[in-house]
């Protein structure tokens, strides 16, 4: 697994313990909040490599052990949801 699709992980199960009803932010958030998994700023997620990640999903949805990531868009905008596989929503 590449170090960034790791982050888009690690990122994605952070934002569930913050959030355990589920996040839906834009790419820029996304981006920030990958700030907070790690100290090493050579791991931080740029808003552009999101980006890519949103345009790989295709309005689809990855799945991983702990998070289920949508891509969808609102307004135009590339928004990712992220939810929690056990939750019963997904």
């Amino acid at each position: 697994m590449t170090d960034k699709l790791t982050m888009i992980l690690r990122t994605a199960a952070m934002l569930l313990e913050d959030y355990p009803d589920g996040w839906r932010g834009d790419v820029h958030e996304f981006a920030t909040a990958s700030a907070y998994v790690t100290s090493d700023e050579r791991m931080w997620l740029t808003s552009g490599e999101v980006k890519a990640f949103h345009e790989e999903l295709d309005g689809g949805a990855f799945v991983s052990e702990y998070a289920f990531v949508s891509a969808s868009l609102d307004q135009g905008e590339p928004l990712l949801i992220i939810e929690d596989v056990d939750s019963g929503k997904v």
